[in-house]
């Protein structure tokens, strides 16, 4: 992420906060990324740097005139901020819609987790992974999909972020995505998000200690979500965005082993 982008990216962040959050707001912020993603013409016209913010902002306004008044005040202050890249005006209007659905949540702990078990549905079952990720399947056969998959299974808000992300991959792979989406609903609700593979199920004394790691190492509280994974033998493997702690067996017995050769 260049610097421009990540100036940027702050300034939206706190634009958002100006605004009612709603289901409608959302919405509106999936549509005009996916209106970017469809024309690159229009996305390389609203994300050049050298032209004057007015004109962005009138450019912005005649093509999302459809969208909701807020979602269109919101627009014009993210084209006239200066971004690195076209793509990263296109990927801010997908967060803040994100951060839009996890403020209406209410619970983003709840969110994080229904993000995570569709991602872990998605992964379990190859022909829905490559359906879903498919680039010769329309736009309406991925909702089609995406509604058998999780409708009423999960909440309006998680189904409304599955929907656009199916909709928009950009080249993404679906669990990425969704992993990236709910760091960013943790982010929303204040935390980090660190997803701890094990073999088996942690207790509560084991949480806890996890816990008590993250906060003093990113000085946050975090969204502990587990993983079972059975190529981890004993300890725990934890990754906190990209960053790795592994305090599993078999990668301390590698480590010895190095040592030993070396």
């Amino acid at each position: 992420m260049g610097a421009q982008t990540t100036q940027s990216l702050a300034k939206a962040r706190e634009s958002l906060s100006g605004y009612s959050a709603t289901s409608e707001l959302a919405a509106s912020l999936f549509a005009a990324a996916l209106g970017l993603s469809g024309s690159k013409a229009l996305r390389g016209a609203l994300g050049d740097s050298s032209a004057e913010p007015q004109a962005l902002q009138a450019l912005a306004k005649g093509a999302f005139a459809s969208l909701s008044t807020d979602a269109k005040a919101l627009v014009g202050e993210l084209v006239s901020l200066r971004w690195s890249s076209p793509l990263d005006l296109q990927a801010a209007l997908e967060e803040l819609g994100i951060r839009a659905l996890a403020a209406v949540s209410g619970g983003s702990s709840d969110l994080v987790g229904e993000l995570l078990a569709v991602s872990k549905l998605i992964h379990s079952d190859p022909e829905v992974e490559l359906a879903v990720g498919s680039k010769r399947a329309s736009a309406t056969a991925k909702a089609t999909l995406v509604a058998a998959l999780v409708g009423g299974k999960v909440s309006l808000e998680a189904e409304a972020i599955v929907r656009h992300l199916v909709a928009d991959p950009r080249g993404r792979r679906i669990g990425r995505m969704l992993m990236n989406a709910a760091e960013i609903v943790a982010d929303q609700g204040g935390k980090g998000l660190a997803v701890v593979s094990v073999a088996k199920p942690l207790n509560a004394a084991q949480l806890g200690h996890i816990d008590d790691l993250v906060q003093k190492k990113y000085h946050r509280p975090h969204y502990i979500a587990q993983q079972i994974d059975d190529s981890v033998v004993g300890g725990a493997r934890i990754r906190v965005g990209d960053d790795v702690i592994d305090g599993s067996v078999a990668t301390r017995l590698q480590d010895l082993r190095m040592k030993l050769a070396g």
